[in-house]
């Protein structure tokens, strides 16, 4: 295998990210679309504030395998602040190659680099193999995070 690039999330790779969505919608069982124009004007919205929202992908010979998408903010009880990994998805050619690990440890560099003192991660309950790949990597069983859908 080629050698992996992280690299922040750019306005060109947004159809890629599309099309991972896609395959995290099969995996996470999600009745969703992802209109372009949707996710684009999200992106934007979320570019323009760089001290909470940072979106990364993996890229192997100009193309895009992996994203993750991560929020940084502050809470009472973790004075430094949380990072929380909102997504993560590999392309599912290329998973079980260490593509996540690595997309997982930049996000724990860059929420070192700015102060944080906690790197969260959350999961449907029913997605076994991704919890199992998020303990392999340093994740424990800390919290139990509800959810309500509107």
């Amino acid at each position: 295998m080629s050698c992996v690039a992280i690299r922040d999330c750019e306005d060109k790779d947004i159809k890629a990210v599309i099309g991972l969505l896609h395959e995290l919608k099969t995996v996470a069982n999600i009745d969703n679309d992802f209109p372009v124009g949707d996710l684009v004007k999200i992106f934007e919205e979320l570019k323009m504030k760089p001290e909470i929202y940072l979106n990364l992908v993996a890229e192997i010979d100009e193309k895009i395998v992996g994203f993750i998408s991560i929020i940084f903010y502050k809470t009472l009880f973790h004075k430094g602040g949380t990072a929380l990994i909102n997504e993560l998805i590999i392309r599912s050619s290329y998973r079980g190659k260490g593509i996540g690990k690595l997309l997982i440890e930049s996000a724990k560099e860059e929420a070192i680099k700015r102060g944080m003192d906690e790197l969260e991660v959350g999961t449907e309950i029913t997605n076994k193999e991704a919890q199992c790949f998020y303990k392999k990597c340093g994740f424990n069983e800390e919290y139990v995070l509800l959810g309500m859908e509107f």
